[in-house]
């Protein structure tokens, strides 16, 4: 049975964004929304604290994380699963690289796991990051919300063989 809360965050027609991004593309978003984040922690010490670490350190406490999720290998694609409840509906933004998968989006207000950025919050965004150690192919994934999970679906990148890769390069 579901009840008309249950409804409004079933997510079965709400679309991410998913965008192809380079790993240092994705770590400059990133730093950028830190940075912006650090300063508004300087400003509310009155500007005048030498404390820029800490207030760093806060910032990306704040704001950034590892990415949980589950994975599996489905045939020569990647499938990772992700709970997509921290995030509001509709601000989820996916940026995928061959060894880097950054997902962002606005933190849902109720949720008690997520910690609010406070002053200027309704602007920033939280990170979640994961790092690969395989090759994916960027062009050739797919992303889709299943109730409050994320399903994200990317193809292994094709991997020439030793003597085919010494072949080209001569």
């Amino acid at each position: 049975m579901t009840t008309k809360e249950d409804e409004k965050r079933s997510r079965k027609d709400e679309r991410a964004k998913l965008t192809i991004a380079d790993a240092n593309e994705q770590t400059r978003r990133v730093q950028e929304a830190v940075a912006r984040r650090a300063y508004a922690i300087f400003k509310s010490h009155g500007s005048g604290s030498s404390h820029e670490l800490q207030d760093w350190g806060q910032a990306e406490s704040d704001l950034v994380r590892p990415l949980c999720c589950g994975r599996t290998t489905v045939g020569d694609s990647l499938w990772i699963g992700i709970d997509a409840g921290i995030f509001e509906a509709g601000t989820i933004e996916i940026w995928i690289a061959p060894r880097k998968i950054t997902i962002c989006g606005k933190p849902r207000a109720d949720r008690v796991d997520v910690q609010r950025v406070g002053p200027g919050s309704d602007e920033e965004r939280i990170f979640r990051v994961l790092d690969l150690c395989i090759d994916l192919d960027p062009s050739h994934a797919t992303a889709k919300l299943n109730g409050p999970s994320l399903e994200i679906l990317a193809r292994k990148a094709q991997v020439k063989p030793r003597h085919e890769a010494r072949a080209s390069a001569a």
